[in-house]
């Protein structure tokens, strides 16, 4: 099990580069905003220390100006927990965040992972056509003597020309599948698709799945998050204490030189202490809307986890229908090897041709490649069971 865990990170940490440089960059961007923006949410409680510069003139007796600097602040300490869930709901904010951008980035390699995938089996199946052509081509040439000869039908060989003209168009399309592959495959990466070494995947348990998965951990995420907002609303509707003050310094020019007046430069300060209770009409109300998102998001969770478990279940079937599909193949191939033998055997006593063998050789190919098809197809599987999973 240590084996299977461990392989996880290495997949990512292998992977990182196959996105291109707009990606890698979008992301890294998405993700420093979301940093700053927790931080800022976490000093959303701390209010601005205000200053103040200010000149006045008059031109009463005695005429002068007064200039003034003031510093003053006016800070809640207490809200009956709103400024602790406050700092808590800006932290669980970015944990949840970062574990959606984290999600997109392995959505957009997993995405990659599948088109380099699917371009291997396309040109698998490729390689697949052209052996049936070859197959339609002897079979076409073994109906075309047989009419010349007087003992074949004209319908059959029709059906084999029009099932080789078939197959020439499948040829065609098949490669015009392969350059959409790769260029949707360049709209992400920088790499050549038809470099990527593709990774290798083992199956991993049902509670790995579920619990290490991203989607999860961020369902978990969001249940801390409407628990803050909670909590911050019943604060925020409970009394707050504040302290205030003010720092002032003011400086007076008479433009009159009298006897009892000069110029003159004082300071002095304020302080205190304030406890405030809002009376909203609709504070129970607010309240009872957070708390009821908090508790769906309770069963949003659970939801997550029955549908994670029955997703991991729906891959367990496609996987075991396509080791049934292989074993078929592997079957075929063993009839095949019999009828090989039996073949070259029956073109020493003059029975069958050359022809006839290289028909059972292109069809024993064609399940071979057929079952690495199925194999790939497999590979792709997997991948949706572990581009989810963070990072044990």
């Amino acid at each position: 099990m240590l084996k299977k865990l461990l392989f996880l990170p290495v997949f990512l940490f292998s992977y990182q580069n196959i996105l291109n440089n707009y990606k890698n960059n979008e992301l890294n961007l998405e993700k420093n905003y979301s940093i700053e923006n927790s931080k800022e949410l976490g000093k959303s409680w701390l209010n601005p220390i205000n200053f103040n510069y200010s000149i006045n003139k008059t031109n009463l007796n005695p005429k002068h100006y007064t200039k003034s600097f003031t510093i003053s602040i006016n800070q809640p300490v207490f809200k009956s927990g709103a400024i602790y869930y406050s700092i808590k709901y800006a932290k669980n904010l970015r944990s949840y965040n970062l574990k959606n951008i984290e999600l997109k980035k392995r959505e957009l390699i997993k995405n990659a992972i599948d088109l380099a995938i699917d371009y291997k089996i396309n040109l698998i199946n490729k390689k697949i056509i052209k052996l049936n052509i070859e197959n339609t081509k002897i079979d076409i040439q073994k109906k075309k003597e047989a009419f010349l000869n007087g003992v074949g039908d004209s319908t059959l060989l029709n059906d084999a020309v029009l099932k080789l003209n078939s197959l020439k168009l499948n040829l065609a399309d098949m490669d015009l599948t392969l350059f959409k592959l790769k260029k949707n495959f360049e709209k992400i990466s920088s790499l050549d698709i038809e470099k990527v070494d593709l990774p290798y995947f083992k199956l991993i348990e049902k509670k790995d799945y579920v619990n290490k998965n991203l989607e999860y951990l961020s369902a978990r995420d969001n249940i801390k998050i409407k628990k803050d907002l909670y909590k911050m609303n019943i604060g925020d509707n409970l009394f707050s204490i504040n302290i205030n003050g003010n720092y002032n310094v003011v400086k007076n020019n008479y433009k009159e030189n009298l006897p009892n007046l000069d110029e003159s430069t004082y300071n002095y300060y304020n302080i205190g202490i304030s406890l405030n209770y809002p009376l909203r009409f609709n504070a129970l109300n607010s309240i009872e809307k957070t708390k009821i998102d908090y508790l769906k998001s309770r069963i949003e969770l659970n939801d997550k986890k029955n549908e994670l478990s029955k997703e991991y279940e729906s891959y367990i079937r496609e996987l075991q229908n396509i080791d049934k599909k292989i074993k078929i193949y592997t079957e075929n191939i063993k009839i095949y090897n019999s009828l090989i033998t039996s073949t070259k055997d029956a073109i020493k006593g003059g029975d069958a041709t050359p022809l006839d063998l290289e028909i059972m050789r292109n069809s024993k190919q064609t399940s071979e490649l057929n079952i690495k098809i199925l194999r790939l197809q497999k590979q792709k599987i997997l991948l949706n069971l572990y581009y989810k999973l963070s990072v044990f």
